[in-house]
């Protein structure tokens, strides 16, 4: 299985064009309100794929923000086909919270002075082209290692800076030059309240983060916002993941380019079945799609900054789902327990067309707890019609997540 990669080259020099034209979504100073263009680089902001509360009011920030990668959207972003965005040498990526994320302290137990928790690179900002696909801020010759260095204003404003590369390409190696950034991950690190650099707005309260990318002559060349909004509760959640599979240490020598579940492209009538870790990566595929659930926070314990609110999270364990024998494209999620079984969620496949949906494989067992959250591994066969065939696991009254498969 390989990927055909969309070189970057000469990409960037037309995106200098396109928004040298105007077509940029003009951010203005800190507090100011948006102008109003027609592109906007930041398609979503979602919480991490890690956790189940990165949303949740008054809780530890831990977001995911999606780049809307070529315009195609939140939806089609993460396919590694699809370029997504670079930091020319010698400029910056700037990327602010609004005043509803407030900025954590800690007291210095050297000093006895209070300062702000401080953000490192990769324990609290990550770069990735997917889930778990990182561009780590590491110098080296792999294919993971970006370069790149991270200050921030003691307050809302984070900048990234590439520290090498050359023109157009900012951050080194493959990741960053074949498939760009996708994915902005603001997180805890060390799992403790002194390690959390923001904390989410209250109740109903909505936040803004703005990303914008500059060159280097301080020229705008790309901008754009999300607005969110914190609740009490968001349920039980359910994430795409490649943990457990993907090469771990993101320098390793050993890690490929791509190294993501979502978007796999196969051929027609594929059954999409390995859930066992393979090096290399590619030598893998076609994995069965693969989510990671959480148990939902317990309302009680918002904001009091207890163990539930980092990692390792509780996964929710003898998790399993029964396919509809009439409809094989549909399953019922169920949850074994000691009263019985109950039916807490749904699975269903879609495909380019009804006649050509795809089916879903019989169960491959019950969850158990492993670590942070527990996996739910549901393989699946696509249909004889070429084009774009999803899985989604729906928790009810809790989140979702799709998987995409393209049939080639």
């Amino acid at each position: 299985m390989s990927y055909k990669l969309k070189s970057n080259k000469n990409l960037f020099g037309i995106l200098l064009l396109f928004f040298s034209l105007g077509s940029v979504t003009t951010v203005l100073a800190s507090g100011d309100k948006h102008k109003k263009h027609h592109t906007n680089i930041v398609a979503k902001i979602i919480s991490a794929p890690v956790v189940n509360n990165g949303l949740v009011a008054d809780e530890p920030t831990e977001i995911n923000i999606i780049l809307n990668a070529s315009g195609v959207g939140a939806d089609g972003a993460l396919d590694p086909t699809v370029f997504g965005y670079q930091i020319p040498a010698g400029g910056r990526m700037e990327v602010e919270l609004s005043e509803e994320y407030s900025r954590n302290t800690r007291i210095n137990t050297d000093t006895g002075v209070e300062e702000v928790v401080p953000i490192n690179p990769n324990a609290n900002i990550i770069l990735t082209t997917g889930p778990q696909n990182p561009i780590i801020f590491a110098s080296g010759d792999t294919v993971a290692r970006g370069n790149w260095s991270v200050s921030d204003d003691g307050a809302n404003l984070i900048t990234i800076t590439p520290n090498g590369g050359s023109g157009d390409n900012g951050l080194e190696n493959a990741r960053a030059n074949e498939i760009g950034v996708k994915v902005i991950h603001i997180r805890p690190n060390p799992r403790i309240k002194d390690g959390t650099p923001y904390i989410n707005g209250g109740e109903d309260e909505e936040g803004e983060i703005s990303v914008r990318i500059f060159g280097a002559t301080g020229n705008l060349i790309a901008s754009g916002y999300a607005e969110v909004e914190f609740e009490e509760e968001v349920g039980r959640q359910v994430h795409n993941t490649n943990e457990g599979l993907r090469t771990s240490g993101g320098g390793s020598p050993l890690a490929e380019t791509v190294e993501l579940i979502d978007f796999q492209r196969v051929a027609p009538a594929t059954a999409l079945t390995n859930t066992t870790k393979v090096t290399p990566f590619s030598a893998g595929y076609p994995y069965a799609p693969r989510f990671l659930m959480f148990e939902e926070l317990d309302p009680a314990a918002r904001g009091e900054f207890t163990a539930a609110s980092y990692i390792p999270m509780a996964g929710i364990e003898n998790v399993t789902y029964e396919v509809n024998p009439k409809k094989p494209w549909q399953a019922k999620l169920v949850h074994m327990t000691d009263r019985g079984k109950k039916t807490i969620g749904k699975i269903v496949m879609r495909g380019p067309k009804k006649k050509s949906r795809g089916m879903i494989l019989p169960s491959l067992g019950l969850t158990t707890l492993d670590g942070n959250g527990s996996y739910l591994s549901v393989p699946v066969k696509v249909g004889h019609k070429k084009g774009l065939y999803t899985v989604t696991v729906k928790m009810f009254a809790g989140g979702k997540a799709t998987t995409h498969i393209i049939v080639e």
